[in-house]
């Protein structure tokens, strides 16, 4: 409690034990030194409750804007709440919204749960979709530069007349529905996963130029 008070805590304890000393005390007697002790501990007491009430009130404060925090962290945005605002999206469920024809650029999409989710001609340049659950996602016409795909699952999605030059991928890529006139320049993608890639049948003219297939 006296803590915050070292020199209160020194002379409330020469205070109490103010008839225990055996030397002669040359500033204070005895009885004014108990005396004083008393005075302070009141006063010390008086100022630890006012502060113990504070302390509580911004405890209680805290806890409140925590419960808040936490409430906002768990929801779902639509497309529009980043509009203009830094918000990104890893480990949120998406599925089915609309993300269409927006930029989002270098957002955090790690993890996120986007099943059925429309992407189109969205600016997705240095978009992190790292273990993300993209099955039947749409892609079509979305720029794509630069962005992580790797550990996907691309069941059913569409990267038709995607810009995806220096993307990265896995094998993932392969599940996907539709890769035509899609452009892969640069793009990192598995050695063996690429020989599979170009046997694709939608894998034809520029799409396969890009891709530098054999």
């Amino acid at each position: 409690m006296y803590a915050a008070y070292p020199s209160l805590l020194l002379i409330l304890f020469l205070g109490d034990c103010a008839n225990c000393l055996k030397v002669n005390l040359p500033i204070m007697s005895k009885e004014t030194l108990s005396q004083t002790g008393q005075s302070f501990r009141k006063f010390a007491l008086g100022t630890s409750s006012q502060i113990d009430k504070r302390s509580k009130s911004y405890m209680d404060l805290a806890k409140g804007l925590g419960t808040t925090a936490a409430l906002v962290a768990s929801l779902s945005f639509p497309a529009n709440a980043v509009s203009g605002g830094g918000l990104d999206f890893a480990n949120l469920d998406i599925t089915g919204q609309d993300f269409s024809g927006n930029s989002y650029k270098g957002k955090d999409f790690t993890q996120v749960i986007a099943k059925g989710t429309s992407f189109k001609k969205s600016n997705l340049q240095g978009c992190r979709f790292y273990k993300a659950f993209l099955v039947n996602a749409d892609f079509s016409g979305a720029d794509l530069r630069g962005a992580s795909l790797e550990d996907t699952s691309m069941d059913g999605a569409v990267l038709k007349d995607a810009n995806a030059a220096g993307a990265y991928f896995s094998k993932s890529l392969l599940d996907a529905a539709s890769l035509e006139n899609a452009d892969f320049t640069d793009a990192q993608i598995p050695d063996k996963t690429l020989l599979l890639v170009c046997e694709r049948d939608d894998v034809t003219g520029n799409t396969r130029d890009s891709l530098m297939c054999p």
